[in-house]
């Protein structure tokens, strides 16, 4: 290939054929195999077509350098951390681009404790790469592509998330909800989980087939089907929605009444924090709800870097318990070390049991921000120098230069940073009102142009 991924803090997105292929993922396999000492290397993928191969590539590159690859199948991101730790692996790989369309596809590396790889670790695996430090093609050729073991690790999956959640109390309400899994990974699971907490469901998009048929972003503009579903009877409780490989989870009312993903966070912490007064961590894009939350338990936000890793080395750092990211993604380390939309769909529905309350009118409870996510073209741009610009043009604002350019003000912030999965620069905002927010975000991208 002449053209590499992306590589970054969330590790290796790029178009299969393009960026990526079997060669390119055999290597860095064997890197990472290298790196982490060998031994076993959990395997787990999401239900895009071209994962199957990828996996065999990852495989291979497991072998030649001494580890033993040990297969999970089409499973979510959170259930391959959290088998990391559970059958005591050296070290994990998933295949996945995550929220990314196709044709995009994806490798995450996650530590033996079951915590993705920080920005350091992937590093070190990326140096290596671009050093030419891995087995030469004939080399690869000569070690088998499938897996030394196959086993199960949705059970323990289930089993996990069941511990930290009142199965009796669930199973008491009668709940009936919606799902939309994008025929994605999330299918794996969920069924299981639902039918162990009496839970009803119908669904919409939920096969194995990679087929992503609206965009996988878990928003509320491309969930057309989950809306006519939920409008359809009058039984839901509220629908439920997961991106390719189930690391978020969005919401949507029980009458198909719009729920900002922003929301997830929120009503997860709401459940966690009345059983547990732990301070929580979150990045810097994340809705200002998280502290209304925070606020009313009495507990500290910690605000990170973006990036999944960033946020779980916030939550080790500070002691926090609990913690996650604004596009959905739910951090409970009792169940996984990284965002797990199972975990964040169990909890939510324990909130809904305990209160009575559907979906909608949990999340009616908390103020509503509006947030404007925008974006802008890399081409022919040098993000950290056009950071650099506007921190001097707005040298009078309240700044925040940890990740990009933030800037806050009292009815709202805008947030400006180079995107770790795509080639753009994501621009968001949100303030108490829409025109607000809109503005803060026009502001920040006319001083970029």
């Amino acid at each position: 290939m002449d053209k590499l991924p992306i590589m970054s803090v969330s590790g290796i997105r790029g178009k299969y054929g393009e960026t990526l292929d079997e060669t390119f993922v055999s290597r860095i396999a064997s890197i990472q195999t290298r790196i982490a000492g060998g031994g076993k290397v959990i395997t787990g993928r999401d239900t895009r077509p071209t994962g199957e191969a990828l996996m065999k590539a990852a495989a291979r590159g497991i072998r030649v350098a001494g580890g033993i690859p040990v297969d999970i199948g089409i499973v979510p991101t959170p259930t391959t951390c959290a088998a990391v730790s559970a059958f005591g692996a050296n070290s994990g790989i998933i295949i996945t681009a995550s929220h990314n369309p196709l044709p995009y596809n994806g490798y995450k590396m996650v530590h033996r404790s079951g915590r993705l790889f920080r920005d350091e670790e992937c590093r070190a695996v990326y140096d290596r790469f671009f050093a030419g430090d891995y087995p030469t093609d004939e080399e690869l050729r000569k070690h088998a592509d499938a897996p030394a073991e196959n086993t199960d690790a949705v059970s323990m999956h289930i089993n996990k998330i069941l511990e930290c959640v009142d199965v009796a109390l669930i199973r008491s309400k009668n709940i009936k909800i919606a799902v939309d899994s994008i025929n994605g990974a999330a299918g794996t699971i969920f069924p299981q989980l639902l039918d162990k907490l009496s839970v009803q469901w119908k669904g919409v998009h939920n096969k194995l087939d990679g087929d992503f048929v609206h965009n996988p972003e878990p928003r509320p503009e491309h969930l057309g089907d989950l809306r006519k579903l939920l409008t359809g009877s009058s039984d839901f409780w509220g629908g439920f929605v997961f991106d390719p490989d189930a690391d978020r989870l969005a919401t949507m009312g029980e009458a198909g009444q719009e729920i900002s993903e922003e929301m997830t966070l929120a009503l997860a912490l709401q459940n966690i924090l009345a059983k547990d007064k732990t301070d929580v961590a979150t990045n810097l894009s994340t809705s200002m709800l998280v502290d209304d939350v925070a606020g009313r338990y009495g507990v500290r936000v910690i605000r990170t870097k973006i990036g999944e890793a960033n946020v779980v080395k916030g939550m080790e750092d500070n002691g926090c318990r609990a913690g996650g990211e604004g596009n959905g993604g739910v951090i409970y380390p009792r169940i996984s070390c990284g965002r797990d939309g199972l975990a964040g769909l169990a909890i939510i529905l324990e909130e809904m049991a305990k209160t009575g309350k559907k979906l909608y009118q949990l999340a009616s409870q908390w103020p509503v921000y509006h947030i404007v996510k925008d974006k802008i073209s890399c081409d022919g741009i040098d993000p950290a120098a056009l950071i650099g610009k506007l921190s001097q043009h707005f040298v009078n604002e309240n700044m925040d230069l940890t990740d990009g350019l933030k800037i806050i003000r009292e009815d709202g912030w805008v947030h400006l940073r180079a995107s770790n999965t795509e080639p753009i620069i994501r621009c968001y905002a949100e303030a108490k009102s829409a025109e607000i927010a809109r503005q803060l975000a026009d502001m920040m991208l006319t001083a970029a142009s």
